[in-house]
């Protein structure tokens, strides 16, 4: 495992990049970002674990959480989300062998930047900023297939899975070469798209057809606890073995 300073710094990095992101460079009208129809301002209050204990009050609770802070809450989300999903593909890969029986904190590491910082913050600013900008907010056939064209044919090969390498890559002390390097491997090699597209496809129809905009990441988060899974053991395997299959 590389250094310690390494972590440090890269998880200094994710704290100063979620404080930082703020909806500042977009107007709060163009975010959405406001009490909701039931909810004067006043009545809106900051989240609070103690609010579980009052199972009536949790889903309102979490609704508020979602709608007042949401980049702190889809970097949270998908964080631990990430997290999870790369710890149980460790535990399944490890099996009995007990050379591997130790969980690669490098490697969860990369996840959970991957699924805060990217996941989290910058999908909902590409899907609920960019996404009603460029193709409207409407649920239609048309809209809704554009925008999962969009999705799958650009942001995803060009954009969303070059992003997660390329992670995992700095976080190993790799070049970003030899971290696009795995990532064209493993489209070539491992049917890598094939795979996302599979989960992908059906999964982003209902998260611009039918979910809420405020919980569309909630909603993304818990696909991609399944999709993370299969892709931290992609990304595990070696290069070497990846192109002899």
């Amino acid at each position: 495992m590389k250094s310690f300073t390494s972590i440090s710094i890269a998880f200094s990095i994710a704290l100063s990049s979620v404080q930082a992101f703020q909806p500042s460079i977009v107007s709060r009208s163009a975010l959405r970002i406001r009490p909701t129809p039931k909810q004067s301002a006043s009545q809106v209050h900051s989240f609070s674990p103690f609010d579980f204990f009052d199972l009536s009050n949790a889903m309102s609770t979490l609704d508020s959480f979602y709608q007042t802070t949401p980049y702190e809450a889809a970097f949270t989300t998908c964080g631990i989300k990430a997290s999870a999903a790369d710890f149980l593909a460790q535990k399944r890969e490890s099996g009995d062998n007990k050379d591997k029986e130790k969980v690669e904190f490098e490697r969860n590491l990369a996840f959970i930047l991957y699924g805060g910082l990217y996941q989290g913050i910058a999908q909902y600013f590409i899907y609920n900023v960019m996404f009603p900008q460029w193709f409207g907010s409407g649920h239609d056939i048309i809209t809704v297939g554009t925008q999962v064209v969009f999705d799958l044919g650009i942001i995803s090969p060009f954009l969303c899975l070059p992003v997660a390498y390329l992670t995992k890559s700095t976080i190993y002390g790799n070049t970003p070469i030899e971290g696009m390097k795995k990532y064209v491997n493993d489209v070539r090699y491992q049917g890598l798209l094939l795979k996302y597209y599979k989960i992908w496809f059906p999964a982003q129809c209902l998260t611009f057809g039918v979910v809420p905009e405020h919980l569309r990441i909630v909603f993304i988060a818990c696909v991609s606890f399944f999709w993370l899974i299969l892709l931290s053991s992609i990304t595990a395997t070696p290069l070497e073995n990846a192109v002899n299959e």
